[in-house]
């Protein structure tokens, strides 16, 4: 296996990858792990190295950056905790949240596939294991007649890897083939699903008396979580299938709407079908997509047609599908169904083809480009897809008399992107103002309140009074719970700390008031006072305690162990949820500690921490116990000189002490030395002996003197 390692390794050294460059990463949920896709040119070599908690990823590309924005966005799970990168070149670092193991593939030659899942990590197989011994087989000499054709068929399997035996295995079948001694099924062409080991050397209807094994089948699953099969895609839907530009005439709508609905109805008040179908595409392709449902609501009956009208009349309706989506997938397409599936999925996945998704953007008439395209910026923008949304918002100014306040929003969501604060903080307060927003001017107000929230910002008296009258008006509506939330932010932004809390009391225990209590709780950390601080946070309710984040505990610890607060603040730093920041909550737990009169938790605590503050944290534990020579020699190894003389001198061993480098206790720890020397005796001569004694007598009160002085310099 090291040697596999080894060889790895140097191919991935020798490669000649590409210049530098970007390579974007992707995630995904899915059922039971978490998947990140990495973009990679084709015959690019890379590398996973499993590491304690988490994993390394070396990619064989010359100064390569990964682009990770957007990989927590779509992330719901915890399996993944960080992902980070040294510097342009150095491995990406992937840290989990979980006891996982991550596992990966290469997926047509141009996606790494890393899979994180739950399991136990193990080190890495070593030549520790050793070979396999087989015995010798005994050279037989074979008579100059005998037939020597079957040596040819050896296959030499101990000297070949995976691929040459596939090689080698496949030319025989071939050869066999040929002579007529077997038959070949050979799969049609297409995506296949991934199968077992056996089913993929044998076919089904063989019986399984022949098997090729090797040691690795005999671990089970010691290697880590099985390689998860690849999703089955449904088939892409053709523009000429979907024929939405059939889907209206060019006569004015009123005629064409009047003409279909007065031959409706026929006979006995029967339905005629095939007009209802018409008038729920001309309703949809106009706009107007809740006029559209009720048309297909006459028809009594579902097919694929009608669920793909009733999706994209949603969409326009601005409506939440109420069955499957149809267009699930399709967002690969090099079709009009590549557009309608991103509306209707709202996001955008990895695979989407964003030149069909423009393409049919700028093929729709103009009153549904004004009606859709900001939604699809917003769509654009969290798939950190800039310049696509852009495009498509300039093609919506082109056909926009007067702007509206939902495409003015879309392009704050731009600037936000951008991190163009000003621009989105103007963008923003006009929608806030706009005669025409209803609903945008409360998200508007939502998202500028999260912008000040990110740059820890102020609220005007003007944005609370309006937070608050949003709140009250939109209680009953589907933006109630944001609203109540916004205004709980914005109250504690505007120094408001208690009716903030009280807000947040009042508010449901979900994962959204859990974000909100965090946002409060942090700015309340960072701006109340003393009192305040600890009346509102020793007040939390246990349940509210245990959401907060590990950031969030941290920062609140962080502040009580300053206050004095040993017991609480080691509570909030060993609390049994949190696996991220280990060497921060452990620095925290050695301050709580210290606070606590117990020195030596303190050291065990801080382990075989090297930071500066760990340094700090370990001399003032050995202070406390009562090792001043040890914590000097701890500071001064870590580069503190005034310190370590310090510590030396309380020692009563100012020899150790850097005498010569002018600080203060240099000359403390030298005046100390003074004093601490035995006078000159003269006892042959009595009278110069007694003057002796009485000027080292005068010296020594003047040492003192200078002594006590040099102790009340700042």
């Amino acid at each position: 296996m090291t040697r596999f390692a080894l060889i790895v390794s140097a191919l991935i050294t020798a490669a000649t990858g590409a210049a530098a460059r970007d390579v974007t990463v992707r995630s995904g949920e899915h059922d039971g792990y978490t998947r990140l896709v990495v973009q990679v040119p084709p015959d690019t070599g890379w590398v996973l190295k499993q590491t304690k908690n988490g994993a390394r990823l070396n990619v064989a590309l010359e100064d390569v950056a990964f682009r990770t924005g957007a990989v927590f966005q779509r992330l719901t799970q915890n399996r993944l905790a960080t992902l980070s990168q040294a510097e342009p070149g150095a491995p990406l670092e992937l840290e989990f949240g979980c006891d996982c193991v991550a596992s990966a593939f290469l997926f047509k030659n141009t996606m790494i596939v890393v899979d994180i899942a739950p399991g136990t990590f193990l080190p890495p197989l070593t030549s520790d294991i050793p070979a396999l011994a087989l015995p010798k087989a005994p050279k037989e000499n074979l008579t100059p007649g005998q037939d020597q054709s079957i040596a040819a068929l050896e296959l030499p399997l101990l000297n070949l890897n995976a691929s040459g035996f596939e090689d080698q295995l496949a030319t025989r079948l071939l050869q066999g083939a040929d002579r007529g001694i077997i038959d070949l099924n050979i799969a049609p062409v297409g995506p296949r699903a991934s199968v077992g080991n056996q089913s993929l050397l044998m076919p089904a209807d063989v019986e399984l008396n022949v098997q090729v094994t090797s040691i690795l089948d005999t671990l089970n699953g010691l290697l880590g979580p099985d390689v998860p099969q690849l999703e089955r895609r449904p088939p892409c839907v053709s523009s000429a299938e979907l024929a939405l530009d059939d889907w209206s005439g060019e006569r004015p709508f009123a005629e064409q709407t009047a003409q279909l609905r007065a031959g409706l109805f026929q006979e006995f008040d029967t339905i005629d079908k095939t007009r209802a179908l018409q008038l729920a595409k001309l309703y949809a392709y106009s706009g107007f997509g809740a006029e559209a449902i009720r048309a297909l609501d006459l028809l009594g009956e579902r097919s694929v047609e009608t669920k793909r009208i009733a999706a994209i009349a949603r969409v326009l309706d601005d409506g939440p599908l109420t069955e499957p989506n149809p267009f699930t997938g399709l967002q690969r397409c090099d079709s009009d169904a590549a557009l309608w599936a991103a509306l209707t999925e709202g996001r955008l996945h990895e695979d989407a083809n964003l030149i069909a998704i423009e393409q049919t953007f700028a093929r729709l008439p103009n009153h549904l480009r004004r009606h859709v395209g900001p939604r699809l910026s917003d769509i654009l923008v969290d798939g950190q897809e800039l310049e696509a949304a852009r495009r498509v918002l300039r093609s919506v100014d082109r056909v926009e008399t007067l702007a509206s306040a939902d495409t003015t929003q879309a392009k704050a969501m731009v600037a936000s992107a951008e991190h163009d604060a000003p621009r989105t903080e103007a963008l923003l307060t006009e929608v806030i103002g706009a005669p025409d927003a209803t609903l945008e001017a409360p998200l508007a107000l939502a998202r500028l309140v999260e912008k000040r929230w990110l740059e820890r910002g102020a609220v005007s008296p003007q944005e609370l009074d309006l937070a608050e009258s949003y709140t009250v008006e939109f209680r009953r509506s589907d933006i109630g719970l944001m609203m109540q939330q916004t205004h709980a932010v914005a109250l504690m932004l505007g120094q408001e700390f208690d009716a903030a809390l009280d807000v947040v009391a009042e508010l449901p225990e979900d994962d959204g008031s859990a974000e909100t209590l965090n946002r409060v709780v942090f700015v309340l950390t960072e701006r109340a006072d003393d009192a305040t601080f600890l009346r509102r946070i020793l007040s939390l309710r246990q349940a509210q305690t245990q959401g907060l984040t590990t950031d969030a505990a941290i920062a609140v610890a962080d502040r009580l162990a300053e206050l004095g607060f040993a017991r609480q603040a080691q509570a909030l730093a060993k609390r049994p949820q949190d696996r991220l920041k280990r060497g921060e909550r452990a620095r925290l737990r050695a301050k709580a500690a210290l606070l606590a009169q117990r020195p030596h938790q303190a050291m065990l605590e801080l382990g075989d921490d090297s930071t500066e503050q760990a340094v700090s944290l370990r001399a003032a534990a050995l202070q406390a116990a009562g090792e001043f020579a040890a914590a000097g020699e701890l500071m001064r190894a870590s580069g503190h000189v005034e310190e370590a003389n310090r510590l030396f001198w309380l020692a009563d061993q100012t020899e150790k002490a850097d005498q010569d480098d002018g600080t203060k206790f240099s000359r403390v720890a030298r005046t100390t030395g003074g004093l601490t020397a035995s006078p000159l005796r003269v006892p042959e001569k009595p009278l110069a002996d007694a003057e002796a004694l009485l000027q080292d007598s005068a010296d020594t009160r003047q040492r003192i003197t200078d002594l006590f002085a040099m102790l009340k310099e700042q």
